[in-house]
């Protein structure tokens, strides 16, 4: 697929199913594994993902291709700053329980590895329109398990759908601990992989393409590439 031509629809298609960033690139999932313990949980965390991914990628896209990696990754955790604490504070206030609920896993939101990758990979290498659509169909594909994780461990871990109790449904108590959330994400892996080999085979090599930063490729590109080439220039002077 031709990316600089690419509509949302195809990259929901390719970014957000074929390459899932839980499923298949197994990004950003300490929220999903530990705080997507019920559908609301899961709304909520999609809700702050999806609005930091798209701040994130359109920034970087528009304003950071020339500055350095190190510092382009300070910069995406200060817009997911910007986006996690209000948040925390309406919560607060006006939710207490889904505040206590979320626990660490809401400010640990700010540094979504994510937001970083999509941001590395695609937003600063690319015009702000494809960065939004990419934004768009990572959110799509991310947000999509995340809710659907939740979804199973409330009614089979908690017993309950929206809150409200299920009759003789529960009591797998084990699936609302972060084991259980793993071992969700790994039966719905092994399921999605399933439909892909069946129903999209000539897409299969996509689902096994591996992100690699390279520091040859990009000068500065990290802070220890930035300060062993600054000693290296006083050393000679």
């Amino acid at each position: 697929m031709n990316r600089q031509k690419a509509s949302l629809k195809d990259m929901i298609y390719l970014d957000g199913f074929i390459k899932n960033p839980v499923l298949v690139q197994v990004v950003g999932i300490c929220p999903v594994a530990a705080a997507a313990t019920s559908v609301i949980n899961a709304l909520a965390l999609s809700l702050i993902f999806s609005i930091s991914l798209i701040l994130c990628e359109t920034v970087a896209s528009l304003i950071l291709k020339k500055v350095p990696r190190w510092v382009r990754m300070a910069i995406y955790s200060v817009i997911n700053l910007l986006v996690v604490f209000p948040t925390m504070f309406l919560l607060e206030k006006f939710s207490l329980s889904l505040f206590s609920s979320l626990g660490i896993y809401l400010p640990l939101m700010a540094f979504n590895s994510l937001n970083c990758v999509r941001c590395e990979k695609f937003a600063v290498k690319n015009s702000v329109k494809l960065s939004f659509f990419d934004s768009i169909a990572c959110s799509v594909g991310y947000c999509s398990v995340l809710i659907a994780i939740g979804l199973i461990r409330e009614i089979f871990g908690n017993g309950t759908f929206l809150g409200a109790d299920i009759p003789f449904i529960g009591g797998m108590n084990g699936l609302l601990m972060p084991f259980g959330g793993l071992f969700i994400i790994g039966i719905l892996a092994a399921f999605h992989k399933s439909r892909v080999i069946k129903n999209h085979p000539d897409k299969l090599k996509e689902t096994e393409t591996k992100f690699v930063l390279d520091e040859s490729d990009d000068k500065e590109a990290t802070f220890t590439y930035a300060l062993k080439h600054r000693f290296k220039k006083n050393s000679t002077l």
